[in-house]
């Protein structure tokens, strides 16, 4: 049996054998989680999960559990004091045909503007190695592609604005 994830855990993403980023899960809508992820390298796995308060994510992405499920990113503890500090991004979908901005968590959608259309992306949810290697590359461990950009925190500070 593998490892129960929650809304808040703070975990840690190995970058190579003696460094990692810290993540945390800020929000689960059926398993599709929603994950920050910080930029400020951890030297030790011995990381308090209150560090997490106050910082910012470098990136904020929608993902799975499998690394975490089988303990490949380590929960280090649980932090809720900060989870209404992120923004949660919207989307582009469409319906019959006419593009829609839609919530996150789907309960709220409507017809979105032409200027919304263009500040919306769809929705994507990734594996988590693809995030790990977005994370590594953001460390200048791999290259950087351009599909890691969608995972930028500042797509969900900009789209959250919207509904």
């Amino acid at each position: 049996m593998g490892i129960e994830v929650n809304v808040g855990d703070v975990f840690l993403v190995p970058l190579d054998d003696k460094s990692w980023a810290l993540g945390q899960i800020i929000s689960d809508y059926e398993g599709e989680l929603y994950v920050a992820i910080f930029s400020e390298k951890q030297e030790t796995q011995k990381v308090d999960p209150d560090s997490v308060i106050g910082q910012k994510p470098t990136f904020l992405a929608l993902t799975l559990d499998a690394k975490l499920f089988h303990g490949d990113w380590p929960i280090l503890g649980n932090m809720q004091d900060n989870l209404a500090d992120f923004p949660q991004p919207n989307f582009k979908v469409r319906q019959s045909g006419v593009v829609h901005i839609e919530s996150r968590d789907r309960s709220v959608s409507r017809q979105a503007t032409p200027a919304e259309a263009e500040i919306l992306g769809y929705r994507s949810v990734s594996s988590p190695a693809v995030i790990e290697n977005a994370v590594k590359a953001h460390f200048g461990i791999g290259d950087w592609t351009t599909h890691y950009n969608e995972f930028q925190a500042d797509y969900a500070y900009r789209s959250a604005r919207l509904l």
